[in-house]
């Protein structure tokens, strides 16, 4: 991840020193890392290293689903590429397999596609109870050997627990966040508009400060819509049928008079597009803006994303409507 890297396949008598994976281990546990995130960065750039491949990533197994977790690739690139996404339907054979290893030097073409070609993945586990994955993935057939499905399993076991740890702070602070959340609205009785009762600013910064630093930890981007719609009784009841049709993280704010602005937690743009075509005739060719508040690189109170959104809104005026993206910084 420090700098460019050209992955490449290791060639056979070169790649398979011995011992390379207890070095490789214990490297992993000089780290002293007291921080899982970092535990897991240092883990899986070891990984990407020994291995020589594109990818490695662990997927946390959250309601009956696998999601991506955490991952690194050999280049410097922040967001998840397409990659570790068609991955986890492989992540899921993973957890499908009886020993909870599977390694494909080769991948079928309706498996994995032009960008992965090989993958070895296996289970993390809490106690006999599987939680995620820990693969790896290159973008070229990979002879994998006995040696590299050992040290996969190493790390996997170190991992584990970190992983374990880590999803009992997400549960408490989930719990935490919305103590938080019924706390401050049961306190303040100005947090809707009284005609509409869709949130207003003030809910929407007791929003930020309790749902934005999660969501930087987890890597969970954020969708934001904006448009502008006149204070009318019409008005009124679409902003009320809107809020109706919202998912329930999903979130409606009155920013300011016929100011409006939707937040869609985890929705890439596709989702959110799909969202607004269900509720086209609510909507209509309204000139709305749109971008993606970016865990890694956006502030905590919405501010560069908010102006982006803005641009962007501006943008679908300019052309007469219908929905403008706007996913770079604003100008």
């Amino acid at each position: 991840m420090a700098g460019p890297f050209q992955a490449r396949q290791p060639q056979r008598g070169m790649d398979l020193k011995p011992g390379r994976a207890m070095r490789a281990l214990g490297e992993l546990l000089r780290s002293q890392e007291p921080d899982p995130f970092a535990l897991f960065d240092v883990a899986l750039g070891i990984l990407v290293r020994q291995f020589m491949v594109d990818h490695a990533l662990i997927t946390r197994l959250t309601q009956g689903r696998l999601d991506t977790f955490w991952w690194v690739d050999a280049g410097t690139g922040a967001r998840e590429p397409i990659e570790v996404h068609q991955s986890l339907r492989l992540c899921q054979r993973v957890l499908d397999e009886p020993g909870g290893t599977l390694a494909l030097g080769t991948v079928f073409a309706s498996e994995g596609g032009p960008w992965l070609q090989a993958f070895a993945g296996v289970a993390l586990r809490e106690a006999d109870r599987p939680i995620g994955t820990l693969a790896v993935m290159h973008g070229k057939p990979f002879a994998f050997h006995d040696e590299d499905l050992d040290l996969l399993r190493s790390v996997a076991g170190l991992l584990s627990r970190a992983l374990e740890i880590e999803n009992l702070r997400y549960q408490l602070q989930v719990a935490r966040d919305s103590l938080a959340l019924s706390t401050a609205v049961a306190q303040d009785s100005a947090l809707e508009n009284p005609e509409t009762g869709i949130a207003n600013a003030r809910y929407l910064d007791i929003w930020m400060n309790s749902h934005l630093p999660h969501a930087r930890r987890q890597r969970e981007t954020c969708c934001l819509i904006r448009w502008q719609a006149s204070d009318q009784p019409t008005t009124v009841r679409t902003m009320r049928r809107l809020k109706a049709n919202l998912r329930a993280d999903d979130l409606l704010v009155q920013l300011g008079p016929g100011s409006y602005l939707m937040v869609l937690p985890q929705t890439p743009p596709a989702g959110a597009s799909d969202l607004l075509s269900r509720n086209h005739g609510l909507l209509g060719a309204t000139p709305m803006g749109a971008t993606l508040w970016m865990p890694d690189r956006d502030d905590l109170q919405l501010r560069g994303a908010l102006g982006r959104a803005e641009q962007a809104r501006q943008d679908a005026v300019r052309s007469g409507g219908g929905l403008a993206w706007k996913l770079g910084t604003p100008s």
